[in-house]
């Protein structure tokens, strides 16, 4: 009997029993009190690492938890400052629509338009060009420039009709910014424009190259050049040449 008892025994521990991965996740997590109850399992257990050397499964988990901290600090410095950004482009903006409002001549518009856009931090240079108004030249607060050049210049912007973002050659950047003090590299173009008559063209202008990219966000700017076309028509002002 004893000896019947002993073969069986030995025939059994000789039985290979495949364990899929996810048995062991499973029997892990119905067991979480698994590793209290076999720690010296934790101090035996070593895992490969970039470095090459192997590090326990503690040291991993608190690899882990640590690069964990590290994203959501990231992501919550990402949040804080997009509310920031915005708070402060919501400011500009109800400051901006409120000059206009009370706006009685283009000289007052331009001076409103640049006034508030130096105010955002990412805006080193901003000009507002208005597209032939000869009655307007003799006034040296308005600059003017001829439409058909304006637009051979920058043949993409008329040609989308909305805000345009990306670096220009250097002579694009002087014609559009002459007086500026700035490095600029990057720009956003907006055209002041509605039913086909293009008014103006507002120029934003940083420093920093790639600022001013394609990917950026314009609902702002959007929104601000059709209270521009807005409040140009209602001073009297239409461009004398009217074909785009």
């Amino acid at each position: 009997m004893n000896e019947e008892f002993s073969v069986a025994e030995d025939l059994s521990s000789n039985v290979t029993v495949d364990v899929t991965e996810e048995q062991v996740v499973k029997h892990l997590q119905d067991n979480p009190e698994f590793f209290l109850n076999h720690p010296e399992l934790l101090s035996n257990m070593r895992l490969p690492h970039d470095s090459g050397e192997a590090i326990s499964l503690v040291e991993k988990q608190v690899n882990i938890l640590r690069e964990q901290g590290v994203k959501a600090t990231e992501k919550l410095k990402d949040l804080t400052d997009n509310a920031r950004a915005n708070d402060e482009i919501f400011d500009i903006t109800r400051s901006l629509i409120i000059d206009l409002l009370e706006c009685n001549t283009i000289e007052k518009v331009i001076t409103s338009v640049q006034k508030q856009f130096v105010r955002l931090r990412n805006v080193d240079a901003c000009e507002l060009i208005l597209l032939n108004h000869s009655m307007l030249s003799l006034s040296t607060a308005i600059r003017t420039e001829d439409s058909k050049i304006i637009k051979d210049k920058f043949s993409d912007v008329f040609r989308l009709g909305k805000p345009f973002c990306a670096q220009l050659q250097e002579e694009q950047i002087l014609y559009l910014f002459p007086l500026s003090e700035e490095n600029i590299s990057s720009t956003a173009l907006c055209p002041v424009s509605s039913n086909g008559e293009t008014l103006a063209l507002l120029a934003l202008g940083n420093k920093t190259a790639n600022y001013f990219n394609v990917h950026l966000d314009t609902l702002f700017l959007d929104f601000i050049c059709e209270v521009l076309d807005s409040v140009i028509r209602r001073l009297g002002v239409s461009d004398t040449n009217h074909k785009t």
